[in-house]
């Protein structure tokens, strides 16, 4: 199972998938793990299915397959660094190779003293009987030192280790001894003196030294490294014979629901928490639906997997039926068509996609190149002849053409759509059709509405105009673009801001020049999206 994936998660989320209809194939399952089996789970397939296919919707649907961030963040030369694997194992080899030279270095240091200590023994050894009359004829250790370091030109520390020398040293082997040991440290100074000039003999060092730590403690590998392109993808199946293949409405709400309604439906007269949304689109139930998230990846269901929205329910979770990870929102879902799907970043980048690539992408896969502590703040569907309008935490607007926006495939990075001050990040953008206004809400219950025609269109890559006067500390948190008329305003509750109030309303505000200040609302607004209805 993956990191931190136990047998009883897997359990729960088979439990959830059968009760909301979406698990295809299975009779039945059950967790069969114990100390003398081990690691167990028995999932029986319902005749007719193939057990490869539902294999592989276990491995979309379930944390049988999952991913997981890493917080790579190291300090290189004292400071922070977010490093990728490459560069991690790049650092941690020049760490080695500094560890290798001060470590000879050291070495270094401690044969040439002991070569130095040898030296002044063989000195004193060859001219022994002098010696001992020296120091016979001293009146005390201070004069002998003094006199043998004046009569043999010999350091402190050699005349010392000789007044230490017992007399057993004196003796022909003993001496042939110590001339062994200079031959031995002479060698080592030049083998190590070689080894700090060479720089390949330093990296063969290290790769040495990491091939012995790895067979002394290495262990199999549980896991492998392999390229994204190169990883198994499980897609949605197809859809049963029996699922009628009719047009429909997938909605997506503020809230985080997802949902599928017929053309036709019911609708309630009085909407709800989960009836204000962030997009709508029209397919058929044998369509694939794709979620655009905050980390720029595609994920993709078939429609006809989708909860009905009818009644009192609004389909489900949209975190749970596409997968997402911890702390990656959805920003919107798309399906085909001729329009294209516009990325805006929190940094300013921005990036056109067609949706034929879009819907090719495999499930899973990045649309976006990030860079790193960057986020995807928006993403929408626009046709290429309108303009976008990007927003900014501190009041900046920026309208630019959407043409001027190349089309770049899923792996590029994207251009410069709206240069940011220190500080600001985008929190909003969207395209232009028709007379539509702009939303911008405060953190400090301010609201505004401005009608796009207010701001001039430019190319893209400026800082933009400001949208109205705020007050000092105050700062921009949601932005929308759209018609007054159909806009609901998700508001806190009275009694308590951190809640939300489950009831939305119109948001009612008159359009003034966006040089104007803004107005204050009673309670803050949460979020803004047009009515499900």
């Amino acid at each position: 199972l993956p990191y931190l994936v136990g047998p009883e998660r897997i359990i729960a989320k088979l439990k959830e998938l059968n009760e909301t209809g979406r698990l295809v194939g299975v009779d039945d399952f059950k967790n069969l793990t114990d100390r003398s089996t081990g690691l167990r789970i028995q999932i029986l397939v319902r005749k007719g299915h193939n057990p490869q296919a539902v294999l592989g919707e276990l491995y979309r649907l379930t944390p049988l397959e999952e991913t997981f961030g890493i917080n790579n963040v190291v300090l290189v030369d004292g400071v922070p660094h977010t490093l990728g694997f490459g560069d991690l194992c790049r650092h941690y080899v020049d760490h080695r190779l500094e560890v290798l030279v001060r470590r000879t270095r050291h070495r270094l240091k401690r044969a040439e003293d002991r070569l130095h200590i040898i030296e002044g023994l063989l000195t004193a050894l060859d001219a022994i009987d002098e010696v001992v009359a020296i120091i016979r004829g001293s009146e005390d250790t201070a004069a002998a030192r003094k006199a043998l370091m004046k009569r043999f030109s010999l350091s402190q520390v050699q005349t010392d280790h000789i007044l230490d020398m017992p007399l057993k040293r004196l003796t022909a082997l003993e001496k042939l001894r110590i001339e062994e040991e200079r031959d031995e440290q002479s060698a080592t100074i030049a083998d190590l003196q070689k080894l700090l000039k060479s720089k390949d003999r330093q990296r063969t060092t290290v790769l040495q030294e990491l091939g012995e730590a790895v067979d002394r403690f290495g262990r199999p590998r549980r896991t492998e490294i392999v390229h994204p392109d190169d990883l198994p993808v499980f897609e949605a199946t197809e859809v049963a014979d029996d699922v009628v293949d009719e047009a429909c409405v997938v909605t997506l709400s503020t809230s985080g629901q997802i949902g599928r309604l017929r053309i036709d439906g019911a609708r309630r007269a009085t909407p709800g928490r989960h009836d204000v949304l962030v997009a709508s689109l029209v397919t058929r139930t044998a369509e694939r639906i794709t979620a655009v998230t905050s980390d720029g990846r595609a994920l993709q269901v078939l429609a006809a997997e989708l909860g009905e929205a009818t009644g009192r329910t609004r389909g489900g979770g949209a975190a749970q039926v596409f997968g997402t990870n911890r702390g990656e929102s959805i920003h919107t879902v798309v399906a085909g068509g001729d329009e294209h799907l516009v990325l805006v970043t929190a940094e300013g980048v921005v990036k056109r996609l067609s949706l034929d690539e879009v819907r090719e992408t495999k499930p899973g896969r990045t649309l976006m190149s990030l860079k790193s502590n960057d986020r995807v703040a928006a993403a929408f569907c626009t046709p290429a002849d309108v303009d976008v309008v990007i927003i900014a935490s501190d009041g900046q607007v920026l309208r630019t053409p959407a043409n001027g926006i190349s089309i770049q495939g899923r792996g590029a990075g994207g251009v410069t759509g709206m240069k940011l001050r220190p500080g600001s990040t985008v929190i909003g953008a969207g395209p232009v059709l028709g007379d539509d206004l702009l939303f911008t809400i405060g953190d400090d219950c301010s609201a505004k509405a401005t009608a796009i025609s207010d701001f001039e269109s430019k190319g893209r890559g400026g800082i933009g105009i400001r949208v109205g006067k705020a007050a000092d500390g105050s700062a921009l948190v949601l932005a929308r673009i759209g018609q007054p008329l159909s806009l609901l305003a998700v508001m806190a509750a009275d009694d308590n801001p951190k809640k939300t109030d489950p009831s939305p309303v119109p948001l009612l505000l008159e359009p003034t020049r966006r040089d104007l200040s803004s107005s204050t609302t009673e309670r803050q607004v949460l979020d803004l999206g047009p009515a499900r209805w």
